[in-house]
């Protein structure tokens, strides 16, 4: 008889049979092509769009890749499907946390580089568009730690989630072209507020959404800047942002340990939530007044 639990334990072994197939050799260049669809990679890309080429553009990727992480670990959640190495073991050349079905590797190489190909020549898009979504799902396969049906099932999440931004951004733009920021904010603190009642247990996403949301409605409407012209100024401008951002994010982190142990660990998703919301703002409203207060962009479109 058919059941899910069947079928993982098949691919499992097939994921088994292809890494003895192929040798052990491949786990470092597997592990580096993951890294292509990874938080941290989208992380460092997504404010250097941001701060150093297009706000308007970084803008919209920043909550693109938050409304997918968003999804992705909410119908984890749902499913609760377990990863390969913790049927067999011996397949995980790599581990996650968190559950299988979708993968969010997979699913984050198509929003991502579906939004991305736009800045790329045209020979370029439908081979990246494709190519390297198909290698970051088999490395995620080869490392153990996705089935193959993880894999497609992210693939269809991510493609099913970028229609769905594409289709709607144009109307919600018009909707708030011509709306006050605190029409923004609003907006903002009600889908929050929805992300959180569907996924109550994890409020760092849901707080850097909010953070960021609002940060990008306040730098919009009043405080709207250019960024440097040069390469060097890029640089510059990237440089200060990140470190500026890694000190607040490491300050916050430090002073949650004790207001944490205070609380007796009962607020800890607000705390978490609050944490993540400050940072938001800062990449989104605090690191742009600081590039126009050092000189480093100039205020206005």
């Amino acid at each position: 008889m058919f059941t899910i639990a069947t079928m993982h334990v098949t691919e499992a072994q097939i994921i088994q049979q292809l890494q003895t197939a192929l040798g052990l050799w491949l786990q470092i260049p597997m592990q580096i092509v993951s890294f292509f669809a990874s938080e941290a990679f989208v992380i460092a890309i997504v404010p250097a769009l941001y701060w150093c080429f297009h706000r308007k553009k970084g803008a919209e990727l920043g909550l693109l890749i938050l409304g997918s992480a968003f999804i992705n670990l909410w119908i984890k959640q749902l499913l609760m499907w377990p990863r390969p190495f913790q049927l067999i073991p011996s397949v995980g050349l790599a581990h996650e946390s968190t559950y299988g079905m979708p993968s969010g590797h997979s699913q984050l190489s198509i929003v991502f580089w579906a939004f991305m190909v736009q800045f790329l020549p045209k020979k370029w898009r439908i081979p990246v568009l494709i190519g390297v979504p198909l290698i970051i799902g088999f490395s995620r396969i080869y490392l153990g730690v996705h089935f193959i049906t993880d894999v497609l099932g992210g693939y269809l999440v991510g493609i099913l989630f970028f229609l769905f931004f594409k289709l709607i951004t144009p109307h919600v733009e018009r909707l708030l072209q011509h709306s006050e920021w605190r029409i923004r904010v609003v907006l903002a603190v009600a889908l929050t507020f929805i992300m959180n009642l569907l996924l109550p247990n994890d409020t760092m996403i849901s707080g850097a959404f909010l953070g960021a949301s609002v940060g990008f409605a306040l730098t919009a409407r009043g405080m709207s800047f250019s960024q440097s012209d040069t390469l060097s100024g890029k640089a510059l401008s990237y440089v200060v942002g990140l470190a500026s951002t890694g000190i607040i994010y490491a300050a916050l982190k430090f002073a949650a340990g004790p207001i944490d142990a205070v609380s007796a660990h009962s607020q800890e998703r607000l705390i978490r939530f609050i944490r993540y919301a400050i940072i938001g703002g800062w990449i989104s409203l605090g690191v742009p007044y600081l590039f126009i207060k050092l000189k480093l962009a100039r205020q206005g479109n």
